[in-house]
């Protein structure tokens, strides 16, 4: 059962972005759905992993879109990113030292962060990239 549901309203415009937000969206649910199964630790842990390496990767993605083009809210933006990193990273020792540790709040705190994050960091960088980026469409 999904808990993570992709909405027109978080739409970018910029293809890569919304791909990527898709792809998170999805992992989310991965996540939950294994935990609600009572899938082994090991899985679980696999899939947590798999979630934190896309984040990371989307993360650079932005980060790089946005020093290219001079974003002037960049550093407040990464801020975002460093914090639920260092949130992720904390996690996933807790998990490797206590497996019990990766509980159903986790997605359910991923999928609000996701959905706050693009509706608020990532709608005010795509807006500012729309008046710097011809291929960016309105959606």
């Amino acid at each position: 059962m999904a808990i993570a549901f992709w909405q027109d309203q978080y739409c970018t415009g910029d293809h890569q972005t919304d791909r990527e937000h898709q792809d998170l969206f999805a992992l989310v649910n991965t996540l939950h759905d294994a935990l609600t199964q009572a899938e082994h630790p090991a899985t679980l842990r696999g899939i947590l992993e798999e979630l934190a390496s896309h984040t990371l990767d989307h993360f650079r993605t932005e980060e790089v879109l946005m020093q290219n083009h001079n974003y002037p809210d960049y550093g407040r933006h990464k801020q975002s990113h460093d914090r639920l990193e260092a949130k992720v990273r904390a996690l996933l020792q807790r998990i490797e030292a206590d497996e019990s540790a990766l509980t159903a709040d986790i997605p359910a705190f991923l999928a609000d962060w996701l959905v706050h994050h693009i509706k608020g960091e990532d709608q005010k960088m795509i807006s500012f990239l729309k008046t710097q980026v011809r291929d960016l469409v309105s959606c």
